[in-house]
């Protein structure tokens, strides 16, 4: 495939002038209160108003997207982490009490109620849920945590082992995970958890820290707790934390006996007394998949592969390739995880990731690339608020991606044997993860409502979760290590409660592939664009009708779609 060497251009600012010096809160702060002064004389000057502040916002947020993909790449760096704190608390921070009054600016204007109500009906209720949950005394509250939290990768990106005579990071020892010999599994799996017992204390400490600082935003809401306080904040007004525990009483039903299913054949393939932890990943053929050699070759690919989806996909993934918006290779010093992160000015993202050389990595490349085009499908979209995607949204947008892309996965692996257990392993991975996912938000959810834990027994509740979600794998004599696995989980550091979001997302994602499969490929694909151009414009619950599924996580439905799966499954054997 040929592509253009075309490079990702920012498109000229409307508002405000090129040379804005953004790092300089004096400047920020100049623009912001012309903005509050501004007289606003109709309905049509109170949108421009928001598009306005719209675009200051993405100027702001581009220069704090730079210094976030700065300190990730290097995160062993002390000035990339003080360059981002010192931007956060000095500009981003300070913007907030504007924030909160431009709010009240369109709230309080008399020309809003001459706005398409149907237009805007999200607007109002996210404007209106903004203010409700605006406390000034939170911010330095907020930016305590944010520094708090960047630590995690810090302390992360640094653990490192001797393995085979060589030093590795905790990420690059997932390679062994694969090995056949079991004996090297179990040595690479407990080397791994007992570095993390080693920093146990740290992690936990750094946790009870923040933990306090989110305690006590919810109590200056007057909010009974944590939990309910981030519902809101996360404006998740289609469904209910009750809601989500019966999500995971679903999986729990549903999920759990298939799952175990699998873990009962895994066993009998690999003639074993029981499956342990070591022995979760390990190809059951003796194979494992290596979809590329080289980090060009990897990316090659999925730009092919995108391209053959949708050529303005593949141009778009080449387009970040040659303006270096990729990191995908793992090496030491650089932060864990994978991320889109939106270059909000600019209209296009930043893909950050890990990869080893495994097919996991070609499944997250491809899942970023489905944030990828979420982004660049935004684009027109100028009210910050319809831009600010929530994650039942966005991580339908990356899921999805990967089921639509799945069919072209022969463009890594010439070998059809190859190409159909890929297939495999991404049903069988779809439902394998619903439980993880369960007990990740059931731990987030029991932590908060009962915060006077002590570690000891916030680790014996994980363990319990562990053993309530348990798919037959044995853990005998593991139970210290059991207890800590939570610690591997940045989300629960960086991002409290986003995480629920990935299992309600993979429902959907899942359901988007079955009508892929039924309807055809045009007709799912077109219904897939249609609600990547719809950003936050509309609730969540419509935005999975506009992507043609539906927005329910019933015990019903969730069968429907593990049947799926297991028909599928029988079909690609």
């Amino acid at each position: 495939m040929n592509y253009t060497d075309d490079k990702i251009i920012k498109s000229p600012r409307i508002f405000f002038p090129e040379d804005l010096d953004v790092t300089k809160w004096e400047n920020v702060e100049k623009e912001m209160k012309k903005l509050e002064a501004e007289k606003i004389n109709s309905a049509d000057e109170l949108i421009k108003f928001m598009e306005k502040i719209g675009e200051l916002s993405d100027i702001m947020e581009e220069e704090i997207a730079w210094r976030y993909i700065t300190m990730t790449r290097f995160a062993g760096n002390k000035e990339n982490e003080k360059k981002f704190n010192e931007y956060y608390s000095g500009v981003i921070a300070k913007a907030k009490p504007y924030d909160f009054r431009f709010n009240k600016k369109f709230y309080n204007s008399p020309f809003r109620k001459e706005l398409d109500k149907k237009k805007y009906a999200l607007l109002n209720k996210i404007i209106s849920n903004d203010i409700e949950l605006y406390r000034e005394e939170n911010i330095p509250l907020k930016v305590k945590e944010k520094e708090l939290a960047n630590k995690y990768g810090a302390i992360f990106s640094k653990l490192t082992v001797k393995f085979k005579g060589e030093e590795k990071t905790l990420p690059q020892l997932a390679v062994y995970a694969k090995d056949q010999d079991r004996k090297i599994r179990e040595q690479a799996w407990t080397l791994k958890l007992k570095k993390m017992m080693e920093h146990r204390e740290k992690f936990n400490k750094l946790f009870d820290d923040m933990k306090e600082l989110r305690i006590q935003q919810a109590k200056n809401t007057n909010f009974d707790n944590y939990r309910d306080y981030m519902h809101q904040v996360k404006g998740r007004f289609s469904y209910t934390s009750e809601d989500l525990m019966k999500f995971h009483n679903t999986v729990e039903k549903v999920v759990v006996p298939f799952l175990k299913e699998l873990t009962e054949e895994r066993r009998k393939i690999l003639k074993i007394e029981k499956v342990r932890p070591w022995d979760t990943a390990v190809d059951l053929d003796g194979k494992v998949l290596k979809p590329f050699k080289t980090i060009d070759e990897f990316i090659n690919k999925g730009i092919d592969i995108l391209y053959t989806i949708k050529p303005e996909f593949g141009k778009r993934l080449n387009m970040m390739k040659n303006s270096e918006f990729l990191d995908l290779e793992n090496r030491k010093g650089k932060a864990p995880g994978g991320y889109n992160y939106p270059l909000q000015e600019t209209g296009a993202p930043f893909i950050f990731m890990n990869a080893v050389g495994l097919h996991n990595n070609v499944v997250t490349l491809l899942h970023e690339s489905g944030h990828a085009m979420h982004t660049f499908a935004m684009k027109g979209i100028k009210i910050d608020a319809y831009k600010d995607t929530p994650s039942e949204a966005a991580e339908l947008a990356s899921m999805a991606m990967e089921f639509i892309s799945m069919d072209l996965w022969n463009k890594y692996y010439s070998d059809e044997n190859d190409f159909k257990k890929a297939k495999r392993d991404q049903l069988k991975g779809a439902l394998s993860f619903l439980p993880w996912c369960m007990i990740v938000d059931a731990f987030q959810h029991w932590i908060y409502l009962n915060p006077d834990h002590s570690v000891e027994e916030r680790e014996d509740f994980f363990a319990s979760l562990m053993d309530r979600f348990g798919t037959g794998v044995d853990w005998k004599g593991l139970k210290n290590f059991k207890k800590i696995l939570w610690l591997f989980q940045l989300h629960i550091f960086e991002i409290p409660f986003y995480y629920i979001e990935y299992g309600i997302s993979q429902l959907g994602a899942l359901s988007v592939y079955r009508n892929y499969k039924k309807f055809g490929k045009e007709k799912t694909l077109q219904k897939y664009e249609d609600f990547l151009k719809l950003g936050y414009t509309k609730p969540i619950n419509e935005l999975y009708e506009t992507a043609g599924i539906k927005f329910d996580f019933s015990e019903k439905y969730v069968k429907e779609l593990v049947d799926f799966v297991r028909e599928e499954l029988e079909r690609i054997k």
